[in-house]
């Protein structure tokens, strides 16, 4: 026990000795914005649905490899999951870890998970009714740089999946980096 205790004590003593260490990489955040059109798929008891929405997101990107954003959505086009039967997002937002995983100096990968508040409307024969949750929400994308700022991105996204719905979505989007 005391020999760990003064490896330890001599490790921890050496480290200010080392002048040569490079922390830049600690210190390369960067503010972002941007929006992605969703081509979303929502399952409910009454049928399959593809509403289509449109977010902007924004977010703060640590490292090259670990970030957060934040997304805020609106519905624009709603769909017929059955006869009569209309369903449109009708809002969402969400919250979200993003990982990152640069590929080379103009592709990346990246996963978010996070928790997402999203409503639906369901229109019935000219009666309307909404339903809203939040849930656990995660994705993977697929970035590619047309600039060292501008990036294009394809993405997945699997917003709700509860008992009564089920909401996923593909997301084409840009993405400005500051």
């Amino acid at each position: 026990m005391m020999l760990r205790i003064v490896i330890l004590t001599l490790a921890l003593l050496a480290l200010p000795s080392r002048a040569d260490w490079d922390f830049s990489a600690i210190d390369q955040g960067n503010w972002y914005i941007g929006g992605q059109l969703n081509y979303g798929w929502v399952d409910t008891n009454f049928g399959d649905a593809n509403p289509v929405a449109l977010h902007v997101l924004g977010g703060y990107q640590f490292n090259p490899y670990i970030g957060i954003e934040s997304r805020i959505g609106l519905g624009l086009a709603d769909d017929e999951a059955a006869d009569n039967i209309h369903i449109e997002v009708d809002s969402y937002y969400g919250l979200y870890l993003t990982g990152t995983l640069p590929m080379g100096d103009w592709v990346r990968l990246y996963a978010l998970v996070g928790v997402t508040d999203l409503s639906l409307e369901q229109d019935l024969d000219s009666q309307s009714d909404t339903f809203g949750t939040s849930d656990l929400s995660y994705g993977l994308g697929l970035s590619l740089l047309a600039t060292e700022r501008l990036s294009f991105s394809l993405e997945f996204m699997q917003w709700l999946d509860k008992g009564e719905f089920d909401v996923a979505g593909m997301n084409l989007g840009v993405r400005y980096d500051f």
